[in-house]
């Protein structure tokens, strides 16, 4: 579906609705791609709800090819419409940070949206932060707005805190503040790196992040260990990345992933994303690194092991992970991510 941006001028004048001037010098279809990332020191916790404004700051990996791809262009009525076979909560979620930012930049136009995942959504693979990253840099195409890279960061963490960091890719840190934004610090040229990533659930997960997050925050007795650790966690993730040390980093990572995974668990009631195949990939893992082969997981809000290592020990870990009993799938790509966006 493709309209003349001219008649959508022209019916928002005879509506009464004056067009901004962003929208006058707009594009009739913006389409984006977006990559989801892997947090290595990871934010669990919001510090604002409603502002998707996270409780600590957190370090990221681009995944190349796992992304969104969404298009943008205006609607025919009166409402939103969409290509997509969303379910009711995605949808609501999408038509809410669309409401959201087009009052922020004081835009009234409808819009007609078509997206796509080449990974399973919401499974604990970052899907949120894909398409929130994507959907922004489609807006902002769209509308012409050149917003600067702090503040698409601030507008994709509208729609999911981790989406901050997919707005760029390569190494990627979360700033927390009043109003949270991401800023690149490496990119995938200055450390190739490979990720390898063992599916073991492919149904989506019992209880969404910001339902978990709250739940922790507010009956665990370990978050506020959590927190108080944190910022430790990230000044050594962050040297360990710029000296290239891997052993460092896979010290850091591993231990910070399983701090946030104790907190869920020791949660009222316990949030245990885990399956079995989960918890013999992390073991497999450990084996290989302690035989020196350099590799090390992270697992973020879901039962998908990410296995970061050098590219010369991905097939090595790739025959290894086959003997796993529970394995769905396993899906090989690199630290990257960029994004791109086409307009006509």
């Amino acid at each position: 579906m493709r309209v003349d941006r001219r008649w959508c001028i022209l019916r928002s004048l005879l509506n009464g609705v004056v067009p901004t001037f962003n929208y006058l010098m707009s594009n009739s279809t913006a389409t984006a791609s977006a990559a989801a990332n892997i947090a290595l020191v990871k934010y669990w916790g919001k510090a604002s709800i409603g502002n998707n404004q996270p409780a600590t700051g957190s370090v990221s990996l681009g995944l190349e090819d796992l992304r969104t791809t969404t298009t943008l262009e205006y609607a025919t009525g009166n409402q939103d419409t969409f290509d997509t076979e969303l379910d009711d909560k995605a949808r609501k979620r999408a038509l809410s940070f669309l409401d959201r930012v087009r009052l922020n930049h004081q835009i009234t136009q409808r819009l007609h949206m078509t997206t796509a995942n080449n990974f399973p959504t919401g499974t604990g693979l970052a899907s949120s932060a894909s398409g929130f990253a994507a959907l922004s840099l489609a807006f902002n195409a769209l509308f012409n707005l050149k917003l600067a890279g702090s503040d698409l960061s601030r507008m994709a963490r509208l729609g999911s805190g981790s989406a901050a960091r997919s707005v760029y890719g390569g190494v990627v840190e979360l700033i927390p503040s009043d109003d949270a934004y991401a800023i690149p610090i490496a990119t995938a040229e200055e450390w190739p790196l490979d990720v390898i990533v063992a599916v073991t659930e492919e149904r989506p997960k019992a209880i969404g992040s910001t339902e978990a997050m709250i739940q922790t925050a507010n009956t665990s007795p370990f978050y506020r260990s959590w927190l108080s650790s944190h910022a430790d966690d990230m000044t050594s993730a962050k040297q360990a990345i710029t000296e290239k040390d891997f052993g460092k980093l896979a010290d850091t990572s591993e231990h910070n992933c399983l701090k946030m995974h104790a907190t869920m668990i020791t949660s009222e009631p316990p949030i245990i994303y885990w399956q079995p195949a989960t918890v013999e990939i992390m073991h497999e893992v450990r084996a290989l690194r302690s035989s020196g082969t350099p590799a090390f997981f992270t697992i973020d809000a879901g039962a998908q092991v990410k296995i970061v290592c050098l590219p010369s020990a991905t097939d090595t870990i790739r025959q290894q992970l086959k003997a796993i009993t529970g394995l769905k799938r396993v899906i090989v790509t690199r630290l990257g991510g960029s994004p791109s966006v086409t307009t006509s």
